[in-house]
């Protein structure tokens, strides 16, 4: 749930370094067009934490 957004469907994966000391959470939203999750991440990245409103 984002403070400003709402809620976003992600597609998660958690990749592993070869010693699984490390983790990488990798969020992605489905692209394309009908994707509100898709175009609210494409707007975020453009307006990082500025406040919206």
């Amino acid at each position: 749930m984002h403070p400003e957004f709402g809620p976003l469907e992600l597609n998660c994966q958690t990749l592993l370094d070869p010693d699984r000391s490390h983790h990488l959470l990798l969020c992605t939203a489905t692209p394309g067009s009908g994707s509100e999750s898709h175009d609210k991440l494409r707007l975020l990245s453009v307006i990082g934490t500025q406040a919206v409103g």
